[in-house]
Parts: C-alpha cells; sequence; structure tokens
C-alpha cells in the first residue's frame, strides 16, 4: 500500500514526539532546528553542539533528516492564491 506523502512526514513526527520526556541534548537540537536547518545559527559552538548530537542520536537524525524532507515536499508545492475577498472575510470572522 502507497502511503500518501503526509502520512510518510507526520507518522515519524508522531512516533519521535510520543516517547515521553525528552533528554536534554535532544530538547536543545530541536529548540534550535529551524535556525539550523535553515544555517541562521549564530553561535557557532551551538552549531557544533548540534552537529555532533545529530551524528550520534538515531532520534534526533531521524527527526532532522524528516524536517528537511518536509521542507523538500513543501518547496514543491504551487503558490497559491487567494481568492477575492478572503482576507477581509478573514479578518471579519477573526473579530466575531
Amino acid at each position: 500500500m502507497m502511503m500518501s506523502v503526509q502520512s510518510r512526514i507526520l507518522h515519524p513526527i508522531m512516533r519521535l514526539f510520543g516517547r515521553g520526556v525528552m533528554p536534554p541534548a535532544c530538547a536543545e537540537a530541536r529548540a534550535y532546528s529551524s535556525e539550523y536547518i535553515d544555517g541562521e545559527l549564530t553561535d557557532a559552538e551551538l552549531e557544533h553542539r548540534i552537529r555532533l548530537h545529530i551524528s550520534g542520536c538515531p532520534l534526533c537524525e531521524a527527526f532532522f533528516r524528516t524536517m528537511r524532507e518536509t521542507i523538500a515536499v513543501l518547496h514543491q508545492v504551487p503558490a497559491q492564491t487567494a481568492p477575492a475577498g478572503f482576507t477581509d472575510r478573514v479578518r471579519r470572522n477573526i473579530r466575531n
């Protein structure tokens, strides 16, 4: 049976987060996951620590791999244009 892209991405993430309390090194790596993946960390020591941690932690390696795969899939989705009046309707609904 062929899994959908959503299932292939979400199931591993759900399994990784469903394992209980996270060790501090894992928590630190994941707290900075977006900045690390985007190459936006300004603290070289932190970046080095995260890189070392990922190379030795199978769960975080899988987490970061899944994040990168998710980003790659999202970059393949064509940009959409909201229909006329959509923004105004959303704003009205938020206010109510």
